[in-house]
């Protein structure tokens, strides 16, 4: 038999897992857009930057896929916190802004990263 002390209410439980929803949709499709447009302005990248051409794996599979590392990070952050919340009897949704104030610098960075590629003099 659990502890009581323990439980969670559904209710605070279900309003993690929409909201852990809802930002977990949001940010995978806003990084894995962001990292198509990185990689895919690549190709002109490694002649203004110096370069050898085409642009080495290690850069693609750095700067490229950035955003994508940003949004598993955000959301294994929220998730983890949100498993120790359940586990102590706290709100879980406490830990949606935690995972956000990973998501959205990175979110930021890569938004800036893509426009210094397109605009180099902006």
């Amino acid at each position: 038999m659990a502890d009581p002390t323990l439980t969670l209410t559904p209710d605070h439980w279900r309003t993690f897992l929409t909201w852990w929803r809802f930002w977990g949709i949001l940010g995978f499709c806003g990084s894995a857009f962001l990292t198509f447009l990185i990689i895919s302005d690549l190709d002109g990248v490694p002649a203004y930057c110096g370069w050898r051409h085409p642009c080495p794996p290690w850069i693609t599979l750095t700067i490229g896929a950035f955003p994508m590392y940003v949004w598993a990070a955000g959301g294994a952050v929220t998730w983890q916190l949100g498993r120790m919340a359940r586990r102590r009897g706290w709100r879980p949704s406490l830990s949606i802004p935690i995972g956000a104030l990973i998501f959205f610098p990175g979110l930021l960075l890569s938004l800036y990263v893509v426009y210094h590629y397109w605009w180099p003099n902006g």
